[in-house]
């Protein structure tokens, strides 16, 4: 082999080997805060231990009761539901005949504003005509005043 040739790949391999030693030094370095830092919290979490297991129970409790209201609530809707099913149908012939009253006061009411403008036209063909038309009732002349 020729001798530059060796020295050139021998001098490019150590270059790298010192390129990556620089790198994983570097790297190194700042993993360093970093394992600190989570040798810390590791600790934090080691001490503070009892007080999250209490936490965590306590949650558990809540967590518990907090589902019996949630089926508690569930049943009490399921109840008001058939309630107000129940209810819908027992009310709805009382709005059937409350509107079909209605119906016959607006056709009672229709027929009286009829009957009311019949009238009056008939009074003031009669007037326009020279009298009043025979209406067959006789009145009292004294309650006329």
């Amino acid at each position: 082999m020729n001798p530059t040739f060796t020295y050139l790949a021998v001098s490019v391999a150590v270059a790298a080997v010192v390129a990556s030693a620089a790198y994983l030094i570097r790297t190194l370095v700042r993993l360093g805060p970093i394992i600190e830092r989570i040798d810390d919290t590791t600790r934090f979490l080691e001490t503070s231990r009892p007080k999250l297991d209490r936490i965590m129970d306590s949650l558990e409790v809540e967590l518990v009761e907090l589902h019996g209201i949630s089926a508690k609530m569930n049943r009490i809707a399921g109840h008001a539901e058939s309630m107000t099913t129940g209810l819908k149908f027992a009310v709805q012939p009382i709005i059937t005949e409350v509107s079909d009253l209605g119906q016959l006061l607006r056709h009672a009411r229709a027929i009286a504003v009829a009957v009311k403008t019949g009238l009056l036209a008939w009074r003031d063909h009669g007037r326009s005509h020279g009298g009043e038309p025979p209406t067959g009732i006789e009145y009292d002349e004294e309650s006329r005043g």
